[in-house]
């Protein structure tokens, strides 16, 4: 007998097959280890949403889908900023002259939507430039409006400033040879390093890329110079420049035909030569399966591809798999102590899951960060949902794809399927009282700061019930104050705030459709 070679006769291995065996079984233990942590989502809360009616002003029924509701932040009220005569709008932005345009995709034009009096409203839609195709983002810049095309990018000039951009140049060609695949382009000026920067994403679902696609290129601020900047990004659809950093995030769409939840959709900080996973692996550094179809062609894997791989940092957020983010924008501090670090995002929803009661996306999401040099992600919460009718049939009544903020901290999105609009998400201390039935014409609340007590006065032009809420400083619930019928006329309720800690607080106060929202600071 060969004493060097010892078997396990319950098996038939001998020691050395024992001991790869239990390198292999610990190498997978690892790798599992590895998935748990860098496929691990952002944290999910509630920001203290309620439902609300979706203001439709007169000029609008008919033309927007009857009576909708929407799960808005406690301090929003959500109303149709326009309907009607838009067929694939997709991106928006505002001119120099606050004017809100829409590129619509389909209709191969971009609209302006001007609100000259300011109610809330687009006075009409304008034709502000037209013969594209395929258009997606919009943006301005030193007084030019820029268009986006599969191949190119428009730049468009108002001689005679009628509104009408009726010159038109090529501000960037040749962007790409095959227009297969992702065929959006999104474009962001940095205007402190002058520098532009353009998203093009893959021209397959996973594939080798044989030309500059699944890429986001960096330019001179004149067009010229165009290099990789980040590379291995599947379809970074929304891209934003921070307003305080100048750092580049974008979002991205992650691949198909590898399961519900993978992989998770991310959203993070753009890097100089960074690479970012696509079509290898995910998350911190999580390989794809590539047993699985399209995936088998990426094989053999090579040293550069692991090294790229090795290479992959844990993106700022991740969230659920096939949410399909669109436009990304940052706050300001119009939303507040608390939000205005933070971002939103569309998400536009994707087709590509097996449970149809897991029908997601379609919604606004709020991303939180807890600076202006945060790089994490504290949270995810919902910002605007309810687009969802039937999650077992999947119908919906509207998908969010742009996002547009103005001066005033108001929301803008569009929808460019189920029905074609663009809402508008006012916070209450400038939408103030709804248009529709007004049963509630002022209400306040002082002194403010207060100290150990304050009065809600509130004015009914008729006989309604008036339902009172303390909040906390993320739109939570903390007290019902006042649930009670009350007769026309003004009612001061005299409340008693010893109790509470000093800090921010916000009063909602309801009565049927009409919803106002007051800031209420309690001092020592």
């Amino acid at each position: 007998m060969n004493n060097s070679i010892l078997y396990n006769t319950t098996i038939g291995l001998n020691r050395y097959d024992l001991l790869r065996s239990r390198l292999v079984l610990l190498l997978i233990l690892s790798t599992q280890f590895v998935y748990s942590q860098s496929a691990l989502l952002t944290p999910v809360v509630s920001l203290g949403t309620y439902i609300d009616t979706v203001n439709v002003p007169a000029k609008f029924i008919g033309v927007f889908p009857g009576t909708r509701t929407l799960s808005v932040p406690t301090n929003y009220s959500v109303s149709v900023y326009h309907a009607g005569g838009l067929i694939k709008p997709r991106f928006m932005a505002f001119s120099p002259t606050d004017i809100l345009h829409v590129s619509d995709m389909s209709a191969g034009k971009v609209f302006a939507l001007p609100d000259t009096n300011m109610d809330g409203v687009a006075d009409t839609i304008i034709e502000s430039a037209t013969g594209f195709s395929g258009n997606h983002d919009i943006t301005f810049y030193k007084g030019a409006m820029y268009v986006t095309e599969p191949t190119r990018i428009w730049k468009c000039t108002d001689g005679d400033a009628d509104g009408v951009y009726e010159t038109k140049t090529i501000f960037i060609s040749g962007i790409n040879n095959n227009t297969g695949g992702h065929t959006t382009r999104t474009i962001v000026f940095d205007s402190i390093n002058h520098k532009v920067y353009v998203s093009i994403g893959s021209s397959c679902n996973v594939c080798r890329e044989t030309t500059d696609r699944a890429v986001i290129k960096e330019y001179n601020e004149d067009g010229t110079g165009g290099r990789i900047f980040a590379s291995g990004i599947r379809n970074a659809v929304g891209m934003a420049m921070h307003p305080v950093t100048n750092r580049l995030w974008a979002n991205n769409n992650g691949s198909d035909q590898q399961g519900n939840e993978t992989p998770p959709e991310w959203i993070d900080i753009v890097r100089d030569n960074g690479f970012y996973g696509h079509p290898f692996a995910y998350g911190g550094g999580e390989w794809f399966n590539f047993n699985l179809g399209a995936y088998q062609s990426l094989l053999p894997i090579t040293a550069i591809d692991s090294a790229k791989v090795a290479s992959l940092v844990h993106p700022a957020a991740l969230i659920r798999a096939h949410s399909a983010p669109m436009a990304l924008q940052f706050l300001n501090p119009q939303f507040g102590t608390t939000m205005q670090y933070g971002f939103i995002s569309a998400m536009r929803g994707s087709w590509n899951t097996t449970n149809p009661r897991d029908f997601r996306g379609y919604k606004v999401i709020y991303g939180h960060l807890s600076s202006a040099q945060d790089t994490t992600v504290d949270y995810i919460a919902d910002f605007c949902s309810g687009f969802i009718t039937d999650t077992v049939n999947r119908t919906f009544w509207g998908r969010p794809v742009g996002i547009a903020i103005d001066k005033l901290g108001k929301v803008y999105i569009s929808s460019d399927e189920g029905n074609r609009f663009i809402l508008v998400l006012s916070p209450d201390r400038i939408s103030g009282v709804k248009e529709n039935k007004l049963t509630m014409t002022s209400a306040n609340v002082f002194p403010n700061p207060a100290k150990n007590q304050f009065t809600i006065s509130i004015t009914l032009t008729e006989s309604a019930r008036v339902s009172v809420s303390l909040c906390d400083i993320f739109g939570r619930e903390v007290m019902r104050l006042m649930d009670d019928k009350l007769n026309i006329g003004e009612h001061n309720s005299q409340i008693n705030a010893d109790w509470l800690p000093s800090g921010h607080y916000y009063i909602k106060i309801k009565s049927g459709q009409n919803s106002i929202t007051k800031k209420l600071i309690l001092v020592d």
